[in-house]
């Protein structure tokens, strides 16, 4: 399911209950969103709790100038906040729901597609990436290419650590605490296998580890223009710029992708080399075949041949 179809499923059916929604406010990456979003909304001179009257407006005042996947999810944030503070929540009144059909009439649901970074790009772009100084070339190639072959989010690249990672001889065990995919902590692990020849993300990896000399904590942190490899780890607004970065060195347009498609292009590419759903979901960590789906028909209708 998209982030749209996830917002707009979470205002149409009945009210979940507040356990259901304190759980899914566990990630730290999902709270700083939600805080980010009650502060738009106090910003554009909303009080909390706020009125049905006050919701109303804000929704008006978006609607000038935001997508309607952006407006459902600051309603869902504002929601959340009302429930987790013990206060009824506004949003599920019968005249925003019904403001928001008319939203969604009026500005349509379409959501812009960032492309995906497919093997003969993310190729280029690891050629690119190595022309930087060393350090810096080091750690960028490897996050291109754990970040592709694990199908990683960006959330999630910026918080593994040296200690997530177990070195197998035929590859690597990387575990995730904490995720999108598992909130509770329980550890989702995601196996990326040795590859052929240079273009290995294994072997990426043990370069940056041995070029760094890192073996404890974040393993994808900032370097700056000295090629210093500072303390900190990069964030995930951090790992979008990179991203564009390169793609841009490579001479394709950067505002037609985004962090996101180097997690679309392995789902791609798995589809075109005809990897089962529930293999590619073993990597990627959705729990359902509908939320691949949309990556599974990209990469079916490229498989469609000429009839000519």
């Amino acid at each position: 399911m998209s982030k749209h179809g996830h917002c707009n499923e979470i205002l149409d059916r009945a009210l979940l209950t507040e356990e259901d929604y304190l759980a899914a406010a566990k990630a730290a990456s999902t709270r700083a969103e939600y805080a980010k979003d009650l502060k738009y909304y106090i910003e554009d001179g909303g009080s909390f709790p706020a009125t049905v009257n006050q919701v109303v407006a804000y929704i008006t005042s978006m609607a000038t100038s935001l997508a309607v996947a952006t407006i459902e999810k600051r309603l869902v944030s504002l929601h959340v906040a009302h429930l987790e503070q013990g206060y009824p929540s506004p949003v599920h009144d019968p005249r925003i729901k019904q403001l928001m059909q008319g939203v969604r009439r009026s500005l349509g649901v379409a959501q812009r597609q960032v492309q995906a970074i497919e093997k003969s790009l993310l190729l280029d772009m690891w050629s690119a990436a190595n022309k930087g100084r060393p350090m810096q070339a080091a750690r960028t190639t490897a996050l291109l290419a754990i970040g592709w072959a694990g199908a990683f989010r960006r959330s999630e690249l910026v918080s593994l650590t040296w200690e997530s990672v177990t070195w197998l001889d035929s590859g690597i065990e990387i575990t995730l605490l904490a995720s999108k995919v598992d909130q509770a902590g329980v550890g989702f692990v995601k196996f990326i296998p040795l590859a052929y020849g240079d273009r290995c993300p294994v072997r990426a990896l043990k370069h940056w580890q041995e070029v760094s000399g890192d073996s404890t904590g974040y393993i994808f942190r900032a370097i700056n223009r000295h090629d210093q490899i500072a303390d900190k780890p990069l964030t995930p607004h951090a790992v979008a710029h990179i991203v564009k970065r390169i793609i841009e060195q490579t001479g394709r347009d950067p505002e037609l992708y985004s962090g996101h498609s180097l997690r679309a292009g392995f789902a791609t590419a798995g589809t075109l080399a005809g990897i089962p759903s529930y293999q590619l979901m073993q990597v990627t960590g959705h729990k359902s075949e509908a939320t691949l789906q949309k990556y599974v028909r990209i990469g079916k209708r490229r498989q469609i041949p000429s009839l000519l």
